[in-house]
C-alpha cells in the first residue's frame, strides 16, 4: 500500500528513507507546530474532499501563527473496504494542495480498521513552519474595534459538506 498509494504522491528526500519519522535541518529562530484531525462526512463534497481540508487546514493553522509552513505529517485511518480509487483521489488532492502551499509531506502512518469503525477515512495532519524574525501573530494581538479582512468567501466548505450530507442542491 505504501508504494502503490503513498509514495505515488508524496515522494521527497525526507520521506524516502521510510523511517519512523523525518529528520530535517532547522534554522535559528522560532518554529510553529500545529495538528488537526479531520472526520468529515461525506469525505467528498463540491469543491474538494477530506484530503484538501486536511492539508489546507493545517497550513492555515500554521499561517495563523505567522509561520511559513514547511513540513506536514499525515496519519490515515482507513475503513476496511475503502475503494482504492477514492483513496487515490484523496491522496492526489493532498499532493496538489501540498505543492500549492509549498510544503512537503515528510512522514506519516496508516491504519486499517474494521468496516463500520470509521466513515471511510479519517486524516490527522501535523505541520511545522518557521516564524520569521519580528513576526508576532496570535490572539493576544487582537483588540476590540479591529477589522477582519477576508481573502475569499467564508463557510463554503461547511455549506458544501452539509448540502451533500442532507441532499440539498446548493448549486446557486
Amino acid at each position: 500500500m505504501t508504494e502503490r498509494f503513498i509514495l505515488k504522491y508524496f515522494t521527497n528526500d525526507l520521506l524516502a528513507p521510510l523511517h519512523d519519522g523525518a529528520q530535517f535541518p532547522v534554522t535559528a529562530g522560532r518554529m510553529a507546530f500545529s495538528t488537526d484531525s479531520y472526520v468529515v462526512q461525506p469525505a467528498f463534497f463540491p469543491g474538494g474532499n477530506i484530503g484538501k481540508l486536511a492539508v489546507c487546514g493545517t497550513v492555515n493553522d500554521l499561517a495563523m501563527n505567522g509561520a511559513i509552513p514547511q513540513y506536514l505529517s499525515c496519519g490515515l485511518i482507513l475503513e476496511e473496504g475503502l475503494a482504492f480509487n477514492e483513496l487515490d483521489e484523496i491522496l492526489h488532492t493532498m499532493s496538489e494542495m501540498a505543492t500549492a502551499a509549498n510544503v512537503q509531506i515528510v512522514t506519516g502512518d496508516t491504519k486499517v480498521v474494521k468496516k463500520g469503525e470509521v466513515d471511510k477515512i479519517y486524516i490527522n495532519t501535523a505541520g511545522i513552519g518557521m516564524i520569521p524574525t519580528g513576526v508576532d501573530i496570535g490572539p493576544h494581538r487582537v483588540k476590540s474595534g479591529m477589522d477582519v479582512i477576508l481573502s475569499g468567501s467564508i463557510g463554503d466548505h461547511s455549506i458544501a459538506v452539509m448540502g451533500q450530507r442532507f441532499g440539498l442542491d446548493l448549486s446557486d
